[in-house]
This record gives C-alpha cells, structure tokens and sequence, in this order.
C-alpha cells in the first residue's frame, strides 16, 4: 500500500508494479449502496476523491456506476503517480540502485539471526534460493515478498483501480497526473533507518500467513465504503511504527493537499485515486479535507 495494507506492505504492490500497496480480493460485482468515493465541494470547485485498491481480480468488476458518473463529470485524472511515468523501463533502474548493497555488504550480515532464518524459511515455501536476496537490503525484501503474496493469492496490479482508471482516462483523452513520482515512493523505504527496515520486514512475515482473512475485511468494507472499519483495520499496523506511518501516510497526505486544492480550484472536476489507506484516519485526507471547510459527500 502494503501483508498488504499494514506499514511495511501498504506500498509493495504500488512498486511492484511502479505504481502507490492497497490489496483487493475476488468478490462479485459492487451493487447500490455507499462506495469508497467522495464529492468535494468549495464553492462551485468540485473534485470526486476515491479510495484505491491496487490490485483486484477481474470480478470486482463492474464497479458501481458511482465511479464512472464520476469519471464522465472530470476532465483530469490525479492518482498518486502517473503510470506512464512509472513502468519497469523507467523506474527499475532507481528501484535497484537504491533497493541494493552496492558497498559489499550482505542482506544476512544486516539483519538478526531470527529475522534471515524467517525469510529463509518462507523462501523456501516458494522454491526460490536464498542467495538471490544476499544483495537487497531489508526493504526490499520486503517489498519483494509482499508482491510474491499478491501474484500467489491470485490478485492482478492490472486489475487495480488505480490501473483500471489510467486505462480508461488515457483511451478517454484526458489529462493525467500524478502527486509523486516512483522514485520518491522508493527514497520513502531507502530512507528509512535499516533497524526499522528489518521491524517492517518482520512484521510482514508475520501477516503473511493470515492474510487471506484480513483481506476479505478490508475489501468487504471497501464495497461497502465503511471507512471507520478500514480505518481500524487499514491503520492498527501503524501503532508500533510511529515513525512509518508518519513517513508513508502523514508526509504524503499533507504533500498533497496543496495539489488538491488546485483542483478545487478549476472550472471542471478532478477525479482523484490515491490508496484507500490515505483517506481514513486523523490525518487522513478526508479529515484534512474538511478541516480547510470544504463540503464532503460520500456517494
């Protein structure tokens, strides 16, 4: 986001497929009711602000006609970085430069004892040997592992809405943005002190293996657009990692809103996709939001 939706895996299919960790799990098509979508209103500015799930399966869709009435009624499309800037060509060679030892140490000479004999332990559940990660510092593992679970699980980052939408904007003619770019979401895990590195990593490796369960909370709740369940749920994994959650939500969040009151400031609607994970919480975007006054409507 990020297993996924915690502090360490909320990202790890954003750059696994280049693109800011929220999972999704099959489910049928989404019928009536509230959805995870917002209409923003100052004064006559409009912009629809909808919470992301980066990778789904094919049968979450249609999504609810909320999303597209949406869509139609907006000229730009914002998400948090512009997919055609952010393919393995173009942001795989920051992705190694930075994800990698490059001054001769080793990812088992990084961390504990404990900690490679549980990254061992799940990479031989996967067949691949231990040898390949010697050069990648622990989030990178990390991130490496989360996105093996997202492919094992049967979920597809081509199917996540953030995907579904650039598809959709970019065969429509409209313009695209993006609120960062590949390479800061990357300098957000590289910057990060290598003890708390190894935290994250060992708290994915814990979820891993009750996964499935949580995710049919998370997305049920996403269907259902309870953001105070996925607050609780996306959220609670932050609670030993102050330091995370301030980096990987309250920076961005607050980098961004500079960037959505320029869209409240046009003539014609942004729609905005950003991970579910930004929009819930104190200082999520919704509570920032209406702290500057302007009018929200879940639709």
């Amino acid at each position: 986001m990020t297993r996924h939706y915690r502090p360490a895996a909320r990202l790890a299919v954003c750059v696994a497929f280049l693109a800011s960790l929220a999972l999704g799990h099959p489910a049928s098509a989404q019928t009536g009711g509230r959805n995870f979508l917002w209409k923003v209103q100052s004064g006559s500015g409009v912009l629809y602000l909808a919470g992301s799930v980066h990778a789904l399966s094919a049968d979450v869709y249609p999504l609810n006609a909320a999303y597209q009435r949406a869509f139609d009624a907006s000229d730009t499309l914002v998400e948090e970085i512009d997919l055609n800037q952010a393919g393995l060509v173009t942001a795989a060679p920051a992705l190694m430069m930075k994800g990698l030892y490059l001054d001769g140490r080793t990812f088992d000479k990084a961390v504990s004892k404990e900690t490679l004999a549980l990254v061992n332990a799940r990479l031989k559940d996967t067949l691949l040997p231990a040898e390949m990660i010697q050069s990648m510092k622990p989030w990178m593992v990390m991130l490496m592992l989360g996105a093996m679970e997202v492919q094992q699980a049967g979920l597809d980052a081509n199917l996540g809405l953030d995907k579904h939408f650039y598809d959709k904007a970019v065969a429509a003619g409209k313009t695209v943005i993006g609120l960062e770019t590949a390479e800061s979401q990357i300098d957000r895990f590289d910057s990060m002190p290598e003890s708390l590195q190894e935290q994250l990593l060992r708290s994915t490796l814990g979820e891993l293996d009750t996964a499935q369960k949580e995710l049919g909370i998370i997305v049920g709740a996403w269907r259902r657009g309870d953001a105070s369940v996925l607050e609780r749920t996306l959220l609670s994994g932050f609670l030993k990692y102050p330091a995370a959650y301030h980096s990987l939500i309250v920076e961005r969040n607050r980098n961004w809103i500079p960037q959505l009151d320029k869209c409240l400031a046009r003539t014609t609607p942004c729609f905005v996709v950003v991970g579910a994970a930004h929009l819930v919480g104190p200082d999520g975007l919704l509570r920032l939001l209406q702290q500057k006054g302007y009018r929200l409507e879940q639709q």
